[in-house]
């Protein structure tokens, strides 16, 4: 199978799920039989034909255009190809993904990677909360992979996360990277209370100092963690959108935490240099 455009015809008044609608699974199908599946759609079903006009793509991307919030679980379980989003998007996006590529050209919704285990998530706008986190009654959020926020998220981002990184070149939520057992998080703007809130081990990175650290982290100092310097050199070399971190000095103050859960966790706040950047949306 070649790739999709899947253009929304209608206006939803429910939640549409799309998980049906992912590369292994479609490109052994004709068009014919993908017009035919069947798609949940609020308390009842509607079929793929019904819901988007269809067409066949000059590259092997499947495509969702004039997307709305209504739309969700895009990408869940996918692990390969390429999904690109036109427009707004629900929640869950990247549901428990193993690999591949999601880029989301407008704002998303709750719950984005949850569960994943590889793959590469990017959002050109906003997100909502619980970014990598984990399913309802999951104790394991995000256990690899990369996110990249262009815009804002919302609270609890990477609850419970496992492994993999999460890039926020906007402002964080309260409770951002709460119950973390491992990963990174890095916030290019400000973060909201409550940082690190019950983390185990992991590593969070703020541009800006937050308004108040938890008495429950323990101050270690100004020191260079040549580590970073490794990571942002690493991540810089991803693209050219990730250039902002050529300007990034490795240089932080570090606070250790969660000690009320005899956590082994760490809070690096950048120096200075960072004050001056103003992150900005994306659009691709």
């Amino acid at each position: 199978m070649k790739g999709m455009i899947f253009t929304l015809s209608f206006k939803p008044r429910f939640a549409l799920d799309l998980s049906p609608l992912i590369p292994e699974r479609m490109q052994s199908m004709t068009q014919a039989e993908i017009k035919r599946i069947q798609l949940d759609y609020g308390k009842g079903k509607l079929a793929v034909e019904k819901a988007f006009k269809i067409k066949s793509a000059k590259n092997n991307n499947i495509e969702f255009r004039r997307s709305t919030d209504k739309l969700i679980r895009i990408g869940r379980n996918m692990s390969k190809g390429t999904i690109i989003i036109k427009g707004d998007v629900g929640d869950y996006v990247g549901q428990s993904m193993k690999g591949g590529t999601i880029i989301v050209n407008g704002n998303a919704g709750s719950l984005m990677g949850c569960a994943m285990s590889e793959g590469y998530i990017q959002v050109n706008g906003n997100v909502g909360d619980y970014l990598g986190g984990a399913l309802a009654g999951e104790i394991e959020g995000m256990s690899d992979g990369f996110i990249c926020i262009y815009g804002n998220a919302g609270n609890c981002i990477g609850d419970r996360m496992r492994r993999g990184m999460i890039v926020i070149e906007g402002s964080a939520g309260n409770y951002c990277g709460s119950r973390m057992h491992a990963g990174t998080i890095i916030v290019l703007d400000r973060a909201g209370e409550h940082v690190g809130f019950s983390m185990r081990r992991g590593t969070i990175v703020l541009a800006k100092r937050p308004r108040h650290i938890a008495a429950t982290f323990r101050s270690c100092g100004n020191l260079k963690m040549q580590f970073l310097r490794l990571l942002f050199k690493q991540i810089a070399n991803m693209g050219k959108q990730y250039d902002i971190f050529k300007k990034i000095d490795p240089e932080v103050h570090r606070y250790a935490g969660d000690l009320a859960y005899k956590g082994k966790g760490e809070i690096l706040i950048l120096q200075p240099i960072l004050e001056s950047i103003k992150p900005g949306t994306k659009s691709a």
